[in-house]
Formats: structure tokens, sequence, C-alpha cells
């Protein structure tokens, strides 16, 4: 708070000069000149940073509500528009946590950096409410993911075999948006923002064509971006499987009838399955495997970067990202019904709809409240 305070205040000492400047009235040149026009970048106060900030205190707090207890899709709906429309449209697509990590990445590498607390506040609310209740950020707040949700028309499932492995762009993406900013200072995410230009209405035909790709994909494949690019989503994921209050497909007894698994346009809702347990032959060779990828990417990395610390950094994260996935592989657990993959949940609460149970209990309620 206290270098928001400041930075105001510089701002307010340097206005002046900035004005003073048209005090006097333009020399009189012979060669044609052209006085420029100055132009003053507006900066949002901090009553704006804090209004917003609470804002999206209030989204989270009323998307888990409405999420887990309420249960209830058109609630989640109307509020994920109105956030599209503010955060979107009115704000120019901020509160951005994407935005926020280079922040925080700039932050932890320049000790001149000061980071304004509205920027740490707003990369680690929406963390925190996935540690607890899971993804209720990209149901209800995310203006990014909120517009690819409007779009989406007719979806098609991905196949497993495909969208396992475009998962982990996401977790490689983020190590590429840090990398830039620790090697170079530069904001890879921030310009490159797929939506932004249509919420700000400006911006290169090559952004704009960026974005129309994302939108007209997402018309037929469900989030696009939040689901095989966003570094902030892959950060969601990872502290969402820590969830024990998360989405509940059905209210009570699951009677194993796949509608919601059908309804599901993320691939969220995992099937019965039982345990299997790869041979220990095959265990060893994919550990083999994975201790390789990882050596690999992280020579590979500090060759190509030219023999710096921080390539071989970014190597060693997209080794581990991957020999983490061949890991994964070798125990599969069992499941007895239908349950929600947390780590893929959007929260958006479409297999709610679906669900026998849910609208039995949505009948009964309906019914008590009549007798009432």
């Amino acid at each position: 708070m206290k270098y928001l305070f400041l930075i105001f205040v510089l701002a307010f000492m340097l206005a002046p000069a900035a004005f003073g400047q048209q005090r006097f009235p333009p020399p009189d040149f012979e060669t044609g000149y052209k006085q420029p026009i100055l132009e003053l970048q507006t900066q949002q106060t901090l009553l704006t940073e804090v209004s917003s900030t609470v804002l999206l205190f209030v989204a989270l707090g009323v998307g888990s509500w409405l999420l887990l207890w309420k249960r209830s899709r058109r609630g989640i709906f109307a509020l994920g528009l109105a956030s599209v429309l503010y955060f979107g449209f009115y704000k120019g697509g901020c509160i951005c946590p994407i935005g926020a990590i280079e922040n925080i990445t700039l932050a932890l590498s320049d000790s001149s950096y000061m980071i304004p607390l509205m920027a740490v506040v707003v990369f680690v609310a929406p963390l925190a409410v996935a540690l607890v209740v899971g993804r209720v950020f990209c149901g209800a707040a995310c203006p990014l993911g909120l517009i690819q949700d409007i779009f989406l028309f007719r979806p098609v499932r991905v196949p497993r075999w495909l969208e396992e492995p475009l998962g982990l762009l996401r977790y490689l993406f983020l190590g590429l948006v840090v990398y830039s900013v620790v090697a170079t200072g530069y904001f890879l995410m921030c310009g490159y923002d797929p939506f932004v230009p249509f919420f700000r209405f400006g911006g290169t035909l090559g952004m704009f064509a960026f974005g129309g790709a994302f939108l007209l994909l997402g018309m037929f494949v469900g989030r696009p971006f939040c689901r095989f690019l966003c570094p902030y989503g892959a950060l969601l994921s990872l502290a969402a499987r820590w969830t024990s209050v998360g989405v509940s497909v059905t209210p009570d007894e699951c009677i194993d009838c796949s509608l919601c698994k059908d309804a599901c346009p993320f691939g969220a809702l995992l099937p019965p399955r039982e345990e299997e347990r790869l041979s220990p032959g095959r265990r060893r060779a994919l550990w083999g495997a994975s201790a390789m990828v990882f050596v690999v990417c992280a020579v590979g990395g500090y060759l190509a970067a030219g023999r710096s610390s921080a390539g071989a950094i970014l190597g060693a994260w997209f080794g581990g990202v991957i020999a983490a996935k061949l890991v994964s592989v070798c125990v599969v657990s069992e499941r007895e019904t239908y349950e929600v993959d947390h780590a893929k949940c959007f929260a958006c609460a479409r297999c709610y709809m679906s669900c026998p149970r849910e609208r039995d209990r949505l009948k009964k309620e309906g019914e008590t409240v009549a007798s009432e």
C-alpha cells in the first residue's frame, strides 16, 4: 500500500512539470518544424484499483456460494457475464492474474522493482480459493475464460491421446513467461494476450487474428486457451488438486448414468475404472526415460540460451513437466463411480443440469416451497 501511495505522490509532483512545458509558445522555426502533441498516460487511481480488487473478492465469494451451496448454472452464467462486461470490456481485461505472474517474477528477480500490492493480492486470491473450493475464478471472474465460454456453440470432445499432451503446453508456456521476464525483462503474456484487443477495441491485425482464432476454435472446443495455453490456469490446476470441498455433481448417491460426463465440454468428469499397475520392468523403463528427458532438456536449455543458468532452469522445467507426466502413468488408481477432476473443472456447473439426482432434488425443493 505504501508503494502505491509513493507512486501517487511522485506522479502528483511530476504533473506540474509536464504541463509546464506548454507555458511558453513554441519557437518559430523556419524549417517547417511542428510542435509535437504532448501525450500524458492515464493511470488507474488507488481507489479504482481497490474497488476492482473488492469486486474480485465479491465475485469469488458469490461464485463459491452459487457453485457449492446454491448449485445454480444460471447463477454462475449470469455472474460470469457480469464479469466479462466489467473486468473485460469496462476494465480492458483487468483484473489480470496472468500479468501478475510477470509482475511477481520481476519483483523476485529485480530488487529495485516495487510491485504494486494489488498485483500480489490478485495473484494470490484465486489460488487460495482454488485450494479450498476449486477453480471458481475461472467460472465466475476471469474475462479471458468466460468470453470463450460464451462463444461455445457445439462442443466436441477432444480425444484423450491428444488432450493430455496439449494440456502440458500451459506448463511449458508458464516457464517461457517467467524466463522472458528474468532473461529480458519482457512481459510476454501481456504482449500477446489473445483477448485484450477485443476488450480494449484496439490492437494490431495480428493480435486480432490470434484472438479470433481462439474464439473460432472455442465454438467447438471448450476453452482452448484456458485448457492448453493459459499459464495462470496451470497454477490453478495444481492448486485445485488439493481441494476437498470442490464440485460434486450429484447431491447424494451417483447412479452411474454418465450424463454428467456427456455434458462436460472440458473432460473433467472421470468414469469408473479398476486399479491398474504396470509391471516392474515397464515402471523402471518409464522412470529411466523420465530421468533422461529431464537431463536432456536441462542441458539443451543451457546450450540453447548461450550457456546461461536461466536457460538451464527453463530446460529443467520443461524436462520436469514431461517427466512428471511419464511417471504419472505408472499407477492408475481405482474409481468406483464418476468423479470430478478438479484440476480440469472450470466451475461452470453444466454437469448439475444433466444429473437426474440433481433434478429430483430441485423438484422436491420446489414442491416444499409450494406447500409452504
